[in-house]
């Protein structure tokens, strides 16, 4: 199968730009003519193998992919066979990558596949495809596809609080840093010179500013040079479990931070195992595939031991309580949750608790560093100006 761009025009004169799916030129030609268009131009895009698979650049977006799901849950649920859903789906997407997706899925899905095999062909999240085959084996597709855009939709939302939170305090951090280096790269140098002439004894401050200025100007590129070893280094230990696992129990002892990580993953873990037992998937196969959404190692691994547990006979609270990974709050929700046989109402309370906590305590971290770093940068600028002003006063009074 080959993907083909065309341009058309229709019987009112309309000009009509598309893409379709066929096995050869004449093919697409033929399906052309068939809807009585008059063809202008005909361009192959790419020819598709057997397996349909797509590169990294064409993988969809948290926001498309919760459209896409959210659009074939409307589909469905009226009646419409899932080919011919994923096939308007595809008719209605202005985007050129999601239109190629979706062309992609439904050449699986017509080929036999299940949805969720297709998705996983076409590199969607582990965590979306075993939602779908969860879905599919239960005949509740339709409930699935829609609680599953709810959680694409709360985790771009808390994505987004994030983002909006340090965004700021990053702005700051970066003007700060520009100007100190352009002071010590450029203004001091100047006035070096200066006081060279002048000559006389400079001020112990005036000194170290002059030594970390002539510092960072012979070894700002080898300093620069370094931080990109760092982080490659960085970057290819990341890929190993050990050090993984060892980064990640340190991130969830900070204060602070290991607080708000832990927040954050607990909110989206019992969102995804709420909404799952919500739609009919029985709780160990849901323990298996919310326990994927993790990002943070020792918390994957409570919750896989968790399902071991539960596979056991034990409760999921019990299970959670013995790593010690998870906020006890949670672990006494979900008790109570399994004690009052509503544990995926609980699951999901729990989720809109979290979330609320952590949006509180984005708000509360940003009102303290903004003011924090502001006044840090104003005390690096203004020590850097006394400085400098120090010998230039000196020399007044010697002048005088």
């Amino acid at each position: 199968m080959s993907l083909f761009s065309y341009e058309a025009v229709d019987h009112h004169g309309r000009r009509i730009r598309r893409e379709l799916e066929a096995d050869s030129e004449r093919d697409a030609r033929r399906y052309i003519r068939s809807q009585q268009l008059v063809l202008r131009s005909l361009k192959q895009l790419e020819h598709k193998n057997s397996a349909g698979a797509l590169n990294h650049s064409q993988r969809l977006s948290g926001n498309e992919t919760s459209l896409l799901l959210y659009q074939l849950s409307i589909l469905i649920g009226s009646g419409m066979p899932l080919v011919d859903a994923l096939a308007s789906v595809a008719d209605s997407t202005e985007s050129k990558r999601s239109r190629r997706v979706v062309a992609t899925l439904k050449q699986h899905v017509t080929e036999g596949e299940s949805l969720a095999s297709a998705m996983n062909a076409t590199s969607f999240d582990d965590l979306v495809c075993n939602m779908i085959a969860a879905g599919e084996e239960t005949g509740q597709l339709e409930v699935v596809l829609n609680r599953l855009s709810e959680v694409l939709d709360h985790r771009q939302k808390m994505r987004q609080e994030f983002l909006s939170a340090v965004l700021y305090p990053c702005v700051i951090m970066v003007v700060g840093l520009v100007v100190l280096v352009f002071m010590m790269v450029v203004v001091v140098p100047k006035m070096v010179s200066l006081f060279d002439r002048a000559g006389g004894e400079l001020p112990l401050l005036t000194q170290w500013i002059i030594s970390l200025s002539g510092f960072v100007r012979d070894y700002g590129w080898g300093l620069l040079v370094g931080m990109a070893f760092v982080y490659i280094g960085y970057r290819l230990a990341i890929r190993l479990p050990s050090f993984r696992m060892k980064l990640d129990h340190v991130i969830l002892l900070l204060p602070v931070v290991g607080t708000l990580v832990a927040k954050i993953e607990t909110a989206r873990f019992s969102r995804t195992l709420g909404m799952l037992m919500a739609g009919g998937v029985e709780a160990l196969q849901a323990m298996m595939i919310a326990s994927q959404g993790f990002t943070r190692t020792p918390l994957k691994q409570a919750a896989e031991s968790a399902g071991d547990a539960l596979r056991e006979g034990e409760s999921i609270s019990k299970g959670l309580s013995v790593d010690k990974a998870f906020p006890d709050m949670a672990i006494r929700l979900i008790a109570v949750g399994e004690q009052s046989g509503k544990l995926d109402l609980m699951l999901l309370r729990i989720a809109d608790l979290f979330e609320n906590e952590t949006s509180r305590l984005l708000k509360r971290l940003v009102t303290i560093l903004e003011p924090a770093l502001v006044l840090i940068m104003a005390l690096l600028v203004g020590l850097l100006a006394v400085a400098i002003l120090l010998p230039i006063i000196e020399m007044n009074q010697m002048v005088r």
